[in-house]
This record gives structure tokens, C-alpha cells and sequence, in this order.
């Protein structure tokens, strides 16, 4: 990416993450799993895949925004995010500002594209979203709060076409809430050094080395949640035996997760973009 853009918009597109796609598909998957799992001809709903897709890329650009603009100081301190652009001083607070805005306002256009009642769920999560890098200094479970806001796309995708979040999709809901819980414990161990120095809390440090435990507990209850919904849909014994597949290849990759490694954890975080796409074609196959 260095090579193809000029260095000042090599510096807007490292602010936004656009060369680490997984922080944009982990907040895609769970609305294509919403998608995927409506009783609707797939072609039919090409449109509300593209419109999540962009609107996960816009979203999740702003947060990182959002987010390096309040941890600026912090952020200066750490190796791993030392050179991210306002840290390093080459963006300055003003025009990440004025970015940022651009962003909220190309998310307003893709969700002025919903129904009147999704736009305004849409809209109650962009508080949220500018709540989220104050949680950590707060409470322990930042990423419970993660989870709430990163899978608000579950909640607007039952909105827009059902009117109401369906008891469906509040199980999915939950389910994905686990999920990220789980994935964002494993990549809070890639800081737990430096969290501790700077007073920022997050389930890493609440489960020290116990942490493994609760990472492994969440997907469990996941992939029970999501078992339990596809029940009503699952037509041969084979179906159920890809979900256990995919469940049996996972825990075998939390258990071989070293918590006390900082490249492990952020490898073992990044492989799950591979669990939410398997997960995805899972539900796409009812």
C-alpha cells in the first residue's frame, strides 16, 4: 500500500485500517449472518450485502478514528501502536476530526437507504460508538461493550425487515456478542503489558492467565446459541455435523492458543475472519 499512494493518503488509510481488513469483517459477519439466515432468495438481497459491506468499511474507519483520537497519549507510548498516524503525529487532531465527519456522513447516506425505523436503531449506536474507547478506562468488561455496538448490524437487519428484533435475532444477537467477547480477549492479550502500565482495563487483565477459560466458554455458548437456531432449519444430519466440524476445529485452535505470546494472540485473533466466513457459509447452506 506504501508503494501505490502518496504518503499523505497512505496516512488517511492507515487511520481508518484499510490495510487490516479483519477490524471491518468481524463487524461485516455478523450482518451477513443475519442474511444469510432470512428466509429470502439470496438474490434478493445482493443490495443489503453490498450496503452492509460499505456501511462496515465506513463504520469501523470512524471508530478507529474515534478511537485514536482519545487515545492519542497512550497510544504514543506503546510500540505496537506507536506509528498509527495521530499518535505519530502525522494527522493532525483537526483533520482526523474533519475525516472523521466525512466518514459519519457517507454512513449517514448508506443508511438513509433503510427503512425510517432502521434509520433511527442505525442511529442509536452512533453514541455508542464514541462511548466505546472511554469503556476501557471504566469497567473491565470493555469488550462486552464491543460486542453491543459491533454487532449492532444484527439488530438493524431484523428491524428493517421484520419491524422488531425477533427473538431469532436476539439469539443471534447474543450469540455474536459472545463471539466478539471471546476475539477481543484473545487481542487484548497482544497489550496486557502496557494496559496495566497505563490503568486500561479489559477481561485480559480481570482473567490474567485464567483468560483462556473465558475465551473458550463464549465460543461454546456461541456455537450452542447457533446450533439451537438452526434446529428449526436443518433438513439432514449432515448440516449439524458441518456446524460441529467447524466448532471441533476452533476449540482445537483456542487450546492450542499461548496467551503469554503476543504474536500468538495476535495470530489466533486474526484467524477469526476464517471462523465468521465458515460460519457464514454455514447458515448460507439452509
Amino acid at each position: 500500500m506504501d508503494k501505490i499512494f502518496p504518503e499523505k493518503i497512505n496516512n488517511y488509510l492507515k487511520l481508518i485500517r484499510i490495510d487490516r481488513p479483519i477490524g471491518f469483517m468481524l463487524l461485516l459477519w455478523p450482518c451477513w449472518f443475519s442474511l444469510a439466515y432470512i428466509d429470502l432468495s439470496q438474490k434478493t438481497l445482493i443490495s443489503y450485502y453490498i450496503l452492509f459491506f460499505l456501511g462496515s468499511v465506513i463504520m469501523r474507519g470512524a471508530g478507529c478514528i474515534i478511537n485514536d483520537l482519545v487515545d492519542q497519549n497512550i497510544d504514543s507510548k506503546i510500540e505496537r501502536t506507536a506509528l498509527r498516524p495521530i499518535a505519530a503525529k502525522k494527522i493532525s487532531n483537526l483533520h482526523a476530526f474533519i475525516f472523521l465527519i466525512i466518514l459519519l456522513l457517507f454512513g449517514l447516506l448508506i443508511l438513509l437507504q433503510f427503512k425510517t425505523a432502521t434509520i433511527l436503531v442505525g442511529l442509536v449506536c452512533t453514541p455508542l460508538i464514541v462511548l466505546y474507547p472511554f469503556m476501557k478506562r471504566i469497567t473491565f468488561w470493555p469488550q462486552l461493550f464491543l460486542g453491543i455496538v459491533f454487532n449492532w448490524g444484527i439488530i438493524i437487519c431484523s428491524v428493517e425487515f421484520f419491524g422488531t428484533i425477533t427473538k431469532e435475532f436476539f439469539i443471534l444477537y447474543f450469540a455474536c456478542i459472545l463471539w466478539t467477547i471471546g476475539y477481543d480477549t484473545i487481542y487484548a492479550y497482544q497489550d496486557i503489558k502496557d494496559d496495566r502500565k497505563n490503568k486500561i482495563k479489559s477481561t485480559a487483565i480481570l482473567f490474567n492467565n485464567q483468560g483462556k477459560y473465558l475465551v473458550i466458554s463464549s465460543y461454546i455458548l456461541m456455537f450452542l446459541l447457533i446450533g439451537f437456531l438452526s434446529l428449526s432449519k436443518i433438513e439432514t444430519p449432515i448440516t449439524l455435523l458441518l456446524l460441529l466440524a467447524i466448532f471441533i476445529l476452533i476449540i482445537f485452535n483456542l487450546i492450542t492458543w499461548d496467551h503469554k505470546s503476543e504474536s500468538n494472540s495476535g495470530k489466533k485473533f486474526r484467524q477469526n475472519n476464517l471462523f465468521g466466513a465458515m460460519i457464514f457459509l454455514y447458515l448460507l447452506s439452509f
